[in-house]
């Protein structure tokens, strides 16, 4: 369902048992472990898309360059554009406008849990009870990687612009990423009458998402038409999929070569601010890890960075596709796995065997 699978720590990190070199296998590859991975990568390497570098000699690749849909992990364009500005963290901003970016459903309670992180009062759909409650700028930047907060994101998109996200991206190797609005997204899905037909270009796309999302913040009786219409939106992963297929893509190459960039000394606040998800799952002997995720129907997606004190670090870029949902349930053992080859020769070995 098009729901926001968090991907945050909550556990100890895995066995430290080396791994087995992932190989195809008859059985379904059981994802609640990291070799159970292994195998489902070696089982589906069509439908993946890897680029690890260790920063000690040692990289992979398989279909690095194939465009995938990105999901969230398109967001850490935004927060290295937020981190790049000139706009004040400590700006208290109306929450009522960034409820405007919420469509109510279709996040997974990003938005929802948003708001309870921050103490603010909210009705079950992530509405705040009084919208000019005010939160700081840097809360939202927060929002969008912690929680994965989609409203977030188009609400600093707003602010921002998107030449300026343009220009972030390129300063960190990716150039001209689909930075279309995710709340446009969704809306079209609740109300296919205001999409484009099956088929049409990605800028036909993109621009009646944005005209849409841009509706919906200004227009209270057209929010309203909205809610009444939710209810109705395909309701499974493969009702959904058709639709999913056309959302913002990119490949392995250029997220890689973002968070790299991040984890090389670009846009320290966004380091900061990534470092946040996984600060429990830092490997022995490093000093952080800097994480967005993402999923969608059928596609799960990381970007990863480990930094160690010296001034090594390896970064991970993971896009898969066809990932069933019960197999979506089991993406922290993925993550223990990426974490793990980037911090063990060994384990980059196995993760290097499955991908060949």
């Amino acid at each position: 369902m098009l729901t926001r699978r968090h991907l945050l720590a909550g556990a100890a990190a895995g066995s430290a048992a080396l791994l087995l070199p992932g190989t195809a296998s008859a059985a379904q590859p059981d994802t609640t472990t990291e070799q159970g991975w292994l195998d489902w990568i070696a089982a589906h390497r069509q439908d993946v898309s890897v680029l690890i570098d260790d920063g000690d000699g040692r990289r992979a690749a398989r279909n690095p360059d194939v465009r995938r849909v990105l999901a969230s992990s398109i967001k850490v364009v935004h927060l290295s554009a937020y981190a790049e500005s000139r706009l004040d963290p400590r700006e208290q901003i109306r929450v009522g406008d960034w409820d405007a970016h919420h469509p109510f459903v279709a996040d997974g309670r990003a938005h929802f849990q948003a708001l309870n992180w921050l103490g603010v009062p909210c009705d079950d759909y992530g509405i705040a009870k009084d919208p000019e409650q005010r939160v700081p700028l840097a809360r939202l930047a927060e929002a969008m990687i912690l929680f994965s907060d989609n409203a977030a994101t188009d609400y600093l998109r707003t602010r921002l612009g998107d030449p300026a996200l343009q220009r972030a991206a390129a300063r960190g190797g990716w150039f001209r990423p689909d930075t279309r609005s995710l709340g446009g997204e969704v809306l079209m899905l609740m109300m296919p009458e205001y999409a484009p037909p099956p088929g049409s270009p990605v800028a036909v796309r993109r621009a009646m998402g944005d005209a849409v999302a841009r509706r919906f913040v200004r227009d209270p009786a057209f929010r309203a038409e909205a809610f009444k219409r939710w209810p109705d939106m395909p309701g499974t992963s493969d009702a959904q999929w058709p639709w999913i297929k056309g959302h913002g893509r990119g490949s392995a190459s250029e997220l890689f070569a973002l968070h790299r960039s991040i984890a090389k000394g670009l846009y320290a606040p966004a380091r900061e601010i990534l470092a946040k998800p996984l600060s429990d799952r830092v490997p022995p002997g490093a000093s952080e890890v800097l994480f967005k995720g993402g999923s969608l129907p059928r596609t799960l997606t990381i970007g990863l960075s480990v930094r160690w004190p010296g001034g090594r670090s390896g970064t991970a870029a993971v896009l898969l596709t066809g990932v069933s949902d019960q197999d979506m349930q089991n993406a922290l053992p993925l993550i223990d796995l990426v974490l793990a080859a980037l911090s063990d020769p060994a384990r980059f070995t196995a993760l290097e065997r499955a991908l060949r």
